[in-house]
């Protein structure tokens, strides 16, 4: 689906992460690595520290904290909200919706429309997307899109493909109208054939949770992984990221009129610095207009690694105060993928440390 909205900004993105930190160095005992590869792995591939939730916290648990602390800023007024959407597939029940809960937590108006959407690494995309729909339903209301994941409590600590990239955090943005005629573009593309090339085996109705499927067995790499673990094909996925995102993006700019020149920052979703780095050379852009420093420090949360992106580089983006192009990107579980194109002023953006309760 490619299609054009008209007048939409997003004006404020908090971002919440965990306080706890694990440095991928002081993990050497999982991965069966010696030091010096530990150290090769650290360089090559932007092995670094990332942020970590505590057993038992939610993703609801940190939107609340988000929407309560924009409460208390002034960022907008629980009479202002008409929808509230979310994109995770790190749910805090099977029932009800995290949206629902977030809702009753406020003084939010009980015409308020609710939403989950089950995605992973394109939900920041799919959640701005059908934000900018419903603004075109309500056009005197405002949309809060909540988009992250807890997913390091569904990845083995002794898989070193993925453990070492995987970090948390759950953000809160606020779109809203603009009145402009100011076009937006949105694009969003699924190839269900390889839909399982990120999966988790078990823990939904295919296949419930049981003794004999938290069982942990060492695949071919050396990954140890129970069927409740995430499993990724990292090569497949890395191949549909490098050719298939820059054909759905060239389209977005045709059907804009702009070209790759025109776009002042690319803000992708951080799958591993790795890969973007690969990425920004078959764009021809340099990195410092796409950004591949996020896992590194953070970690990949999913869904919140493009609005964690931009409150980490916002005063660089916006520092001469003038207005920027920006394509945010997005690619992965599904299979999916999701470009937004949008002229963009500098949003309110704040960063959060989760009051851990248990640790």
């Amino acid at each position: 689906m490619l299609t054009q909205f008209k007048g939409k900004k997003i004006s404020a993105i908090y971002s919440v992460l965990p306080t706890h930190e694990v440095d991928f160095m002081d993990e050497v005992g999982n991965y069966a690595f010696t030091e010096a590869q530990m150290k090769k792995l650290k360089k090559v591939m932007g092995f670094g520290t990332r942020r970590v939730a505590i057993a038992g916290e939610t993703v609801g648990d940190y939107a609340i904290h988000a929407v309560d602390q924009m409460l208390k800023d002034g960022v907008f007024k629980e009479s202002e909200i008409g929808a509230i959407i979310v994109t995770t597939t790190s749910p805090d029940h099977f029932i009800p919706p995290i949206s629902n809960i977030v809702q009753g937590k406020f003084d939010f108006d009980e015409d308020t429309v609710c939403i989950d959407i089950s995605n992973g690494c394109c939900g920041y995309t799919v959640g701005l997307t059908y934000a900018f729909m419903t603004l075109d339903a309500m056009k005197n209301k405002k949309v809060l899109v909540i988009a992250g994941d807890l997913l390091s409590f569904r990845v083995s600590e002794r898989d070193r493909a993925s453990r070492p990239i995987t970090g948390d955090a759950v953000t809160v943005s606020l779109v809203e109208n603009t009145g402009d005629d100011k076009p937006v573009w949105c694009s969003l593309k699924n190839d269900g054939k390889d839909a399982f090339a990120v999966y988790i085996p078990a823990g939904g109705t295919r296949m419930p949770i049981t003794p004999e499927t938290t069982k942990e067995e060492e695949d071919e790499f050396g990954n140890w992984r129970g069927k409740q673990h995430l499993v990724m094909q990292g090569d497949l996925v890395f191949n549909i990221i490098i050719n298939m995102t820059p054909v759905m993006m060239e389209e977005l700019l045709a059907k804009s009129g702009d070209k790759m020149d025109d776009i002042d920052y690319f803000v992708c979703h951080q799958s591993s610095s790795f890969t973007l780095k690969k990425l920004a050379q078959r764009l021809e852009v340099t990195e410092q207009r796409l950004f591949n420093d996020i896992v590194p420090k953070y970690g990949n949360s999913s869904s919140a690694t493009i609005p964690v992106t931009m409150c980490e580089h916002n005063e660089e983006m916006f520092a001469d105060g003038k207005t920027k192009k920006i394509m945010f990107a997005a690619f992965g579980t599904g299979m999916s993928l999701g470009a937004v194109l949008m002229d963009m002023e500098k949003p309110v953006c704040k960063f959060m440390s989760y009051p851990h309760k248990n640790a």
